[in-house]
């Protein structure tokens, strides 16, 4: 029994068979060591090598898992019925205050964009 790594999908598996597993698809006895307390995320595979992206790199793939996090929220605002009624009460106050105050009104697109930017 052994432990081996998917290569593409950095699958870690344990006391496996290792017959069962393509060399071409799977790393046998892969050295963890470098990557170690760390998400596959960050790790970097290369040949039988698993070595741990730099910072900049990790900082990188956590900005965009973030961004694409934040891009599916925004696209889960579309709301109906009871609660665009309220938001949309709550802007049309809002602009009330707005006008008093000598500025401008708000759209509800920019509410929405003001929502995604809080994100």
């Amino acid at each position: 029994m052994a432990n081996v790594l998917n290569r593409t999908t950095k699958l870690y598996k344990t006391s496996v068979n290792t017959p069962d597993y393509d060399v071409a698809d799977w790393i046998i006895e892969p050295d963890m060591a470098a990557v170690v307390g760390y998400e596959p995320k960050h790790w970097e595979v290369s040949g039988d090598v698993v070595s741990l992206m730099s910072q900049v790199d990790r900082d990188a793939v956590d900005a965009a898992l973030l961004e694409a996090e934040n891009d599916n929220v925004a696209g889960r605002l579309v709301v109906s019925g009871f609660d665009k009624a309220f938001a949309l009460i709550m802007l049309d106050e809002i602009n009330i205050l707005r006008s008093a105050a000598g500025l401008g009104n708000r759209t509800a697109a920019q509410l929405k964009t003001a929502l995604r930017n809080k994100l």
